[in-house]
């Protein structure tokens, strides 16, 4: 399908080409949460989490690392 480049959105993650027109394309390939965006067609690795408020981050291996 040929797109107009002024409807292609690139998708930051898995490189692919979204016709903006079609918001169900793009709503139904990945979100934006927090100014990130997120892909559903990649697999997203355990990095770290962290409770709100608290000050330790765990690491994928459950190893405490203490931000201040």
């Amino acid at each position: 399908m040929n797109i107009p480049k002024e409807h292609q959105m690139n998708c930051n993650t898995c490189g692919e080409v979204l016709d903006m027109r079609d918001l169900g394309e793009v709503l139904s390939h990945g979100q934006i949460k927090d100014g990130v965006e997120f892909c559903k067609e990649k697999e997203v690795q355990y990095s770290s989490s962290m409770k709100i408020g608290d000050s330790v981050q765990w690491t994928k291996d459950k190893k405490p690392i203490n931000l201040n």
